[in-house]
Parts: structure tokens; C-alpha cells; sequence
């Protein structure tokens, strides 16, 4: 072949490999499925505790790692204060892998319904947490009559957007002053401290959890905290109505 002719194929090679497209990429690998989310059983859970803005800094994973297995925060009061802490303290469990819980102070003077809608605006629970919490201790100075219709209003909205009853936060003497014994079919957190059993308000025939020690000092719990148990031995407690399903 002449030189001539050699350098016009070698150019019209180079041509044609210049135009050829480009082969495909091979095809990507497919992502592997996320891992899935532990079922939370409530035999996991035995020992916990329960802050709020006023605790100070809470060190999640520390709290773990000495044992706590869930815990409840305060997230809203009324019909419009919502504990600055609350947001990253709800982060924050989840990624230390506590059980969390979310917490409604009521106040006896403020509309029922307003006080659920903002409870509910602010608090997006998820399957395996804890059970919405209304904390009712307080009596308000312009608190109006029949505080057991509004208080059962509040607890059928919340029910009804959650789909669980909420637990009742209270103390013996409160209820029994204030309230009547017609709620005993949601589940109870009662607060006494230093008994060797608490005492059961009127309508309920155990309790779901006790809070049995209160503003206690805590290893990562900057200001304290207060503790709390779950019932293992109770006879008929459901501790499951205790987690979101």
C-alpha cells in the first residue's frame, strides 16, 4: 500500500472512531433496601425517665448506655407554649435509640379542642413510640365547671388523630379532688414518691407506669430528672396500649 493511500484509511479510521458513539455506561448497581426499622416491644422496656426544657442538656446516648430504655418529654402547655427543647430532644432519642414519648401539660382554663389541635400540630408519632401523654395536675385559677366533659374531649380528638388511647399523667389526691373515676379504661401514669406502692385514683384498678422519684440526679441529665417504672406484675395491665403500633 502506497504511503498515499496508507494515511487516507489511517485518517478515515480515525474519522469513523471520532463519530462512533460512545459505549453506554453498564448499568447502575440497584441501592440496597434500607435496613429495617427494629419492632419496638414493650419487654424492652423497664426503667425510664421524663425532662423537659428545664432539665438542661440531656446526653441521650449516656442515658442508653446506663440502662434507660425510654423516655417522655414535655412537648406542648395550653393552647400555645411549646417547650423550645422539644424538637432537638425528639431528634435526638431516636438517634440514640430510646423509646420516646411526648408529653401535654393541660391546663385546666384553655379550651379543650385548641389544646389537642396544638398538641397534635406539634407531635408526629411514629409506630413504636410511646403513647401520647396528657398531664393533668393543675388547677387553674379561672378553670370553669365540668373539667371531666372538657378533659374527655381533649382525650377523644387526640385518640381519634393518633389512634390509641392516651395515658394519664396525674396524682391520687389530685384526681380524686378534681376528677371522677370514669377514665379508668386509659392507661395510668401516676406519680407518688416515696411509697413502697402508689396510691390508685378512683376508676382505676392498677397502674401502667409510676413515677416514683422526682427531680433526681441523673449522669447526663444536666439539671435532673424525674424516673419512672413500668407495671411487669400488675395483674390485667396491657403494657402494650403503652406503644403507637
Amino acid at each position: 500500500m502506497s504511503s498515499f493511500r496508507w494515511l487516507l484509511c489511517a485518517g478515515l479510521g480515525l474519522i469513523l472512531t471520532a463519530c462512533s458513539p460512545a459505549p453506554e455506561p453498564p448499568p447502575p448497581a440497584p441501592e440496597s433496601p434500607p435496613p429495617p426499622t427494629p419492632t419496638v416491644s414493650v419487654t424492652t422496656l423497664h426503667h425510664g425517665l421524663d425532662v423537659s426544657s428545664h432539665s438542661g442538656t440531656v446526653e441521650w446516648p449516656t442515658l442508653v448506655q446506663a440502662g434507660h430504655s425510654f423516655a417522655f418529654i414535655k412537648a406542648t402547655e395550653g393552647i400555645d407554649l411549646k417547650d423550645p427543647a422539644f424538637d432537638g430532644h425528639w431528634r435526638q432519642m431516636k438517634a440514640a435509640g430510646l423509646v420516646r414519648g411526648a408529653y401535654h401539660f393541660y391546663v385546666t382554663e384553655d379550651d379543650p379542642a385548641e389544646q389537642a389541635r396544638f398538641f397534635i400540630a406539634n407531635v408526629a408519632l411514629e409506630s413504636g413510640d410511646l403513647a401520647p401523654v396528657v398531664d393533668v395536675e393543675v388547677i387553674g385559677h379561672g378553670t370553669p365547671p365540668g373539667l371531666p366533659d372538657r378533659l374527655r374531649h381533649y382525650l377523644d380528638t387526640v385518640e381519634s388523630h393518633y389512634g390509641v388511647k392516651p395515658i394519664i399523667y396525674t396524682s391520687a389526691n389530685f384526681w380524686d379532688q378534681h376528677l371522677t373515676a370514669d377514665f379508668g379504661d386509659y392507661p395510668l401514669w401516676i406519680a407518688e414518691y416515696e411509697v413502697e406502692e402508689p396510691r390508685l385514683p378512683a376508676g382505676w384498678g392498677a397502674w401502667h407506669l409510676w413515677q416514683w422519684r422526682g427531680d433526681a440526679e441523673v449522669p447526663g441529665v444536666e439539671k435532673g430528672a424525674d424516673l419512672s417504672r413500668l407495671n411487669r406484675d400488675g395483674a390485667g395491665v396491657d403494657l402494650s396500649t403503652l406503644l403507637i403500633p
